[in-house]
């Protein structure tokens, strides 16, 4: 076998799946949601285990036939940093859909990639609970991406990130197998690491690496309160609790280790009342002790914008009120006390959205007039409390949404992400953010800013004309200086949206010559042949990556 179409034929011949060379179809695959493109030789949608594993096969025993040829696993293709994407065999999850099992009484769910958060989520809200490690983009967004990435979003703040929800995954690995990985025990270690097959050869290597370099590893723990750079390593071997968690190993790994077929998840009970009390910051003066202030009342999630997106949500205003469902007639109601806060007092520098819920609305009620009294005494801060939940929706809307709106609205520019997901300490963002905006502004950018205030995560997505070279240039240009100012500051260059195809030629940089190493050799342990989602993570340059960005 040594061409595409014997290739399509073998696999066509040993899976139930579809397997697909048709022009629209790898045309599609090409795609996420950043700016490379990446065409795939072909796309197989597996409808079962077993089609994965046959896969992984059939890759195994043509290797050296084909080259350079790999699997890429995509479920929603929503990723903003080409992870998905590829130029050999994409697998499409899109049959993998199914909740498994939703156990209310256990608070577990076990639940497939190619499973949309949205259909999830409607099971959960029949049973009042909550995945709290939901992505923004949790309408279009499939589990497969939330593990792979390590997601979060608005609640993180409280809640924590997807590793802290994730307590076991089901991977095919490179034996064409599948193994379920969870947290055991030093003696059930002991157990895996005495059998003869690749499971056991992977628990001997792993905890080898992992026990020789505990120090180093707890060491290289990034300062910033949420992390998907990287590969997750500092919360696999706990030697003070003898317990030993590669499960943790595979959330945010991209499928670069294997393919995903399940994953069981945590959740917990959603809270009955939501309040909000809006802050509008006339300056960076006083962050961090408004943050801090703030903080105090633990509030389920600390969320900003800036004034580029404020003055985007008030021009069009109508376009976001039909986002809340609301007709012609309500519509300049909707945003009346925004244009009277900006009549009265400006456009504000920063918008800054805390929420809290509680099954006490007194609770809710308290903390947000104690809040208020407190942050009082700071000259360049009013405030409005968001009091009906669909006045808090209109906030939340703002701030997902003002970027969609705003490429909708400008021809010829398209979204750029590749300083996207950026997190600092908040307490270095008065001095951080000033130069960032410093940064953006001398390449002439159009972008808009929104983040997680509370973890100092920040979202910037500029549009750009990515069909003018000029354009394409800036990229790596701006993201040079962008992470080595995050670097300096003790940040992590992406806190949930992960490395793929942008990142990745940073990593070395990120976290030093040692750690790098770690992550190779962990890599090699679970697919030296580089079949699972190669050019990500490990490898990759950014001549590489600026080659493949997209010119339409």
């Amino acid at each position: 076998m040594n061409d595409l179409t014997d290739l399509k034929q073998e696999i066509q011949k040993r899976i139930k799946g579809e397997v697909s060379t048709d022009n629209e179809v790898l045309e599609f695959h090409s795609r996420d949601t950043s700016i490379f493109k990446r065409r795939p030789q072909l796309v197989v949608f597996p409808h079962n285990s077993e089609d994965i594993e046959e896969l992984v096969k059939i890759v195994n025993e043509n290797k050296n036939k084909i080259k350079n040829l790999s699997i890429t696993p995509r479920s929603g293709g929503t990723c903003m940093s080409g992870g998905t994407i590829t130029d050999s065999i994409a697998l499409d999850m899109k049959y993998f859909d199914k909740l498994k099992k939703f156990s209310k009484e256990d608070m577990y769910a076990v639940v497939e990639p190619g499973l949309y958060y949205r259909d999830f989520e409607k099971v959960a809200d029949q049973n009042n609970v909550v995945y709290p490690s939901y992505p923004a983009s949790k309408n279009i967004c499939a589990w497969g991406g939330i593990v792979n990435n390590n997601s979060g979003g608005e609640k993180s703040l409280n809640y924590g990130k997807t590793q802290n929800y994730v307590e076991e995954v089901n991977m095919i690995l490179r034996d064409g197998l599948l193994h379920n990985f969870k947290k055991i025990s030093k003696s059930e270690l002991d157990e895996k690491m005495k059998k003869e097959d690749l499971e056991g050869e992977i628990y001997r290597k792993a905890f080898d690496l992992f026990e020789k370099n505990d120090d180093l590893i707890k060491r290289s723990k990034p300062k910033v309160s949420k992390n998907s750079s990287g590969y997750n390593i500092w919360n696999v071997w706990d030697k003070e609790a003898q317990t030993f968690n590669l499960s943790q190993a595979f959330i945010g790994a991209q499928g670069t280790f294997g393919v995903m077929t399940d994953a069981k998840i945590k959740f917990v009970e959603k809270k009955k009342y939501e309040g909000m009390l809006v802050v509008f910051m006339e300056s960076f003066d006083n962050l961090p002790q408004i943050i801090n202030e703030v903080l105090k009342y633990k509030p389920e999630s600390f969320e900003s914008f800036d004034n580029y997106t404020f003055k985007l949500a008030l021009k069009f205003f109508f376009a976001f009120s039909k986002l809340l469902g609301s007709n012609v007639v309500k519509m300049p109601f909707e945003f009346f006390p925004e244009f009277m806060l900006v009549l009265k007092n400006g456009v504000p520098k920063l918008i800054l959205l805390v929420e809290f819920n509680e099954n006490d609305k007194g609770i809710i009620d308290t903390n947000i007039m104690n809040l208020k009294k407190d942050l009082a005494k700071y000259k360049n801060v009013y405030m409005r409390q968001a009091k009906t939940d669909k006045d808090i929706e209109k906030y939340f809307a703002i701030r997902r949404e003002s970027f969609n709106l705003l490429r909708q609205r400008i021809k010829n520019l398209k979204s750029a992400a590749f300083i996207d997901d950026i997190i600092v300490s908040p307490e270095n963002l008065p001095a951080f953010l000033p130069k960032i905006y410093e940064i953006l502004d001398s390449e002439k950018l159009l972008y808009t800013v929104a983040g997680h205030m509370g973890d100092g995560n920040f979202h910037i997505i500029p549009l750009m004309d990515l069909r003018k070279k000029t354009e394409r240039d800036k990229i790596f240009r701006i993201a040079d200086r962008v992470y080595e100012l995050v670097l300096s500051f003790e940040g992590v260059i992406t806190a949930e949206h992960n490395d793929g195809l942008i990142r990745s030629p940073y990593l070395e940089q990120e976290y030093g010559k040692d750690i790098y190493s770690i992550f190779k050799q962990l890599k090699d342990i679970f697919d030296p042949d580089f079949i699972f989602n190669p050019n990500k993570k490990i490898g990759v340059t950014k001549e590489f990556s600026e080659s493949l960005i997209a010119e339409d």
